[in-house]
């Protein structure tokens, strides 16, 4: 019995996560191995799951560092990744460490690193604002953070496909650190006081 019912936008992303893993084969061996992945079908991608890892699912395996990720931040109880198909710019993943399968289960240290990564996008990629949306997905309960920047996004929109090196890009660029300057602290300088000046009317002999 499979243990998921993948979505076409699910298989997508399963077997680019797949080619990220054969992508350092010989040029020949990669070819043949990409070919194979493209032709999968739903059935075969939730059976090697199943079989190959004890029925973990994909984001167990990022999780686990079996898949080659781009990770953004991470803490002891959840790790921050950059999605390989965004929606936008520094479209991010967070996965809890421990695995979670209802979004109302997500525990409390858990939102608060992903308000903490919303805090970090906003400020580096300097996007309006940041779509936080929990969800289950693929069998867990995961967040993910999507920058908006001239227009909201919507969540039907065409998912770019982006190279590792570009996804470094944006991690450095995430990851600077942003120092703001503080303001002058503004002195006060009391007012003279006032004094009063008495015209002596002067007398005429």
């Amino acid at each position: 019995m499979s243990i998921m019912a993948l979505s076409k936008e699910e298989i997508k992303e399963l077997k680019d996560q797949l080619k990220e893993q054969v992508k350092n084969l010989p040029p020949d061996k990669k070819i043949q191995a990409e070919k194979q992945i493209e032709e999968m079908s739903p059935a075969a991608i939730e059976s090697m799951l199943e079989q190959q890892k004890g029925r973990q699912a994909v984001f167990r395996m990022i999780v686990n560092k079996e898949i080659d990720s781009v990770v953004v931040e991470e803490n002891p109880s959840a790790l921050a990744v950059l999605e390989i198909n965004p929606l936008s710019e520094g479209h991010t993943l967070i996965l809890p460490k421990k695995e979670v399968r209802k979004k109302n289960e997500i525990p409390k240290e858990v939102m608060n690193f992903a308000e903490k990564i919303v805090k970090k996008l906003e400020l580096s990629l300097k996007s309006k604002k940041i779509n936080m949306i929990v969800e289950e997905k693929m069998g867990e309960a995961i967040i993910e953070l999507i920058p908006v920047y001239d227009k909201e996004i919507d969540e039907n929109a065409t998912r770019k496909q982006v190279k590792k090196e570009d996804l470094e890009a944006v991690k450095k660029r995430i990851n600077v650190e942003i120092i703001k300057k503080p303001e002058p602290e503004k002195i006060k300088i009391p007012e003279p006081e006032k004094k009063e000046i008495f015209k002596l009317k002067r007398r005429i002999p």
